[in-house]
């Protein structure tokens, strides 16, 4: 009886084993094994799973705004995009104006081709599309408008934001035609003028310059008001607005000396007086253009902040 029971239990231990080696094999092959031709369908709802699997693995990079904006009209309605600093981004302007049929890709975008392909390298690609978004896609060489959020694979890169008309992006259907939009408000020295804001530091003026995202709108349209000015870390002072910024449409930091960033979790606006580079949730509102070398030395206190 005895020997019976053990030869039964040792039967059972070698079907375990062989059962979890198969099943290891089986799991291995799946994911190594050469993947069937897909369908534009089907290969969008493969990198949706695979976001859906590693978001919480991978970050977008910080993109700083660059000072090109292009204009892209449909039916007479018009939207406003401010492109990154990217040779990609650049490499748009140049074959601009443009007059090109759009193509709708699973009820979100609105994709295009340009006359030649885009430049782009491994570090700007992202996962996670918002809606407002200009991007590229590498694999299939078209350029995309975002009117949905859209969540994909590595090969999507941000070409610029949306800053004005995110409300007609859903009508861009048949033809756009994409152009150049030059700037006409120049200062005396030449220099692009845009929204401001500035604050008075003993006798010392900083001053601001703002991007055209809706925080940084959000920023500006509370001005002025007088906030507490607080030091944290080795390379920043903060302050919290009356009111939290709206995010959309704002591009992630990639902060340097002299970048003003808004970080959403605590919902504070930062001044960096040193490099610090992007984090998760940090969204550039602007950049110093004056008195960024009193920055560091703004003791702690109570400050008014003015356009």
């Amino acid at each position: 009886m005895k020997k019976t029971a053990i030869f039964l239990l040792s039967v059972i231990i070698l079907l375990s084993v062989s059962g979890c080696g198969n099943t290891d094999r089986n799991s291995h092959s799946e994911k190594t094994g050469k993947q069937p031709e897909q369908s534009a369908e089907n290969m969008a709802e493969s990198l949706e799973t695979d976001y859906a699997d590693n978001h919480g693995n991978h970050e977008s990079p910080g993109l700083n705004l660059s000072e090109l904006s292009i204009k892209n009209s449909s039916d007479e309605k018009e939207a406003v995009f401010q492109l990154y600093d990217t040779k990609a981004a650049e490499k748009l302007y140049e074959q601009l104006p443009l007059v090109l049929d759009t193509e709708n890709f699973r009820n979100a975008q609105w994709m295009f081709y340009l006359p030649e392909s885009l430049p782009v390298t491994d570090d700007e690609a992202y996962h996670d599309g918002i809606k407002g978004e200009l991007s590229y896609y590498e694999p299939w060489g078209d350029v995309f408008i975002l009117y949905e959020d859209f969540y994909a694979g590595d090969e999507m890169h941000r070409l610029g934001i949306c800053t004005s008309g995110t409300e007609y992006l859903e009508s861009f259907d048949g033809t756009v035609t994409l152009e150049k939009l030059e700037s006409s408000a120049e200062d005396q020295e030449g220099h692009r003028m845009g929204k401001q804001m500035r604050i008075m530091v003993d006798e010392h003026e900083i001053v601001f310059e703002l991007n055209d995202s809706a925080a940084a709108e959000s920023l500006y349209g509370q001005l002025p008001f007088q906030v507490e000015i607080s030091d944290y870390s080795d390379d920043e002072k903060i302050f919290y607005p009356p009111e939290g910024l709206e995010t959309s449409n704002t591009p992630l930091a990639d902060a340097k000396t002299g970048t003003l960033a808004y970080f959403a979790p605590w919902g504070d606006v930062v001044m960096f007086y040193k490099e610090f580079g992007s984090y998760n949730g940090l969204y550039e509102l602007g950049q110093i253009i004056s008195g960024g070398e009193y920055i560091e030395s703004i003791p702690e206190g109570t400050y008014v902040f003015e356009k």
